[in-house]
Order: structure tokens, then C-alpha cells, then sequence
């Protein structure tokens, strides 16, 4: 049987925070046996966790990294596979924090959004997407992507 996958959205990290749900067990739950994690995503953690965030956000932002971090190395669920996809960084992940230029400076090339990263990487993939970003959900639907949401702020639900 091919694998059923789900590429996260930045937001979908926070879901555990901010409301308390288990993302993996729910995602499991679902069917789904891969989770991938955008190198896009990863690069936008390390943007908001620069940016300085306060309180609730910079706990949620904490909690993201720290889950990132542990999936990636572990695999606590044995029917769930989580893949943290560092070689196709975005533009911006290559940024030095002592202020070197980044790529699109330096080439003059415009690194894609994130958004349009994770649709890319879920039409090649064949694969649903978890976020709670409502313009990237539309944008799911019209290409016939599924999309995964939080519902009732307790549980993960699939939407076409």
C-alpha cells in the first residue's frame, strides 16, 4: 500500500500550543503514514524566532522548533514517518543574522512563498496539506489538493 502523506504548514505547529492537539496522533488517526515538513517552513521558524515574538506566540514558536527537532531525529509513532526537508531551503534561510546578503539580494532571483512551495511540493508529492491559513485552504481546493484543518478546536478533519 503507497504511503499516505501530509505535508505541515508553518501554523499547523502551532495547533499543539495554542489548542492542545495532539497533530501527529490526529494525523495518524486519519490514515496518514508520512508527515513532510517543507524546508520553506523550517526557514519561515527561523524568521518569526528572529522577529523576537512575546508570549503566547513566542511559546507556540518554541514549542514548533522543539517538535521539529524531536520528529526529525525520533519516531515515536511506528506506522508514522516524519521527514524535516532542509535541502530546499528558501532564499531567505540562507540570510546570515549578522546581516550578509541573501541569495535574492546577491542574484537578483525571487525566492518562492512558502505557500506556493507547499503547493508545489504537494502536487509532486501527492500529498494533503495541514494548515490553518484559510487563503492557502482555497487555494488547495482549486488545484484539488485535500486539505487538513482544525475543527471544533479539538480534532483534525480532512476538506476537498
Amino acid at each position: 500500500m503507497r504511503p499516505r502523506k501530509v505535508i505541515l504548514d508553518t501554523n499547523a505547529l502551532f495547533i499543539p500550543e495554542i489548542f492542545g492537539v495532539d497533530i501527529f496522533s490526529e494525523i495518524e488517526r486519519l490514515g496518514y503514514t508520512e508527515i513532510i515538513v517543507p524546508a520553506e517552513v523550517v526557514a519561515e521558524l527561523e524568521r518569526l524566532r528572529r522577529k523576537g515574538l512575546k508570549g503566547r506566540e513566542k511559546r507556540a514558536l518554541n514549542v514548533a522548533i522543539s517538535i521539529l527537532r524531536k520528529y526529525e531525529n525520533e519516531m515515536p509513532y511506528s506506522a508514522l514517518r516524519v521527514s524535516v526537508l532542509r535541502d530546499i531551503c528558501n532564499a531567505e534561510q540562507r540570510e546570515h543574522d549578522d546581516g550578509a546578503m541573501s541569495h535574492e539580494k546577491a542574484t537578483g532571483e525571487r525566492a518562492k512563498s512558502t505557500d506556493d512551495a507547499i503547493i508545489e511540493l504537494a502536487l509532486r508529492e501527492k500529498a494533503a496539506v495541514l494548515t490553518m491559513d484559510e487563503s492557502l485552504r482555497k487555494r488547495l481546493s482549486k488545484k484539488g489538493i485535500v486539505s487538513i484543518c482544525l475543527r471544533g478546536g479539538k480534532r483534525l478533519e480532512e476538506a476537498w
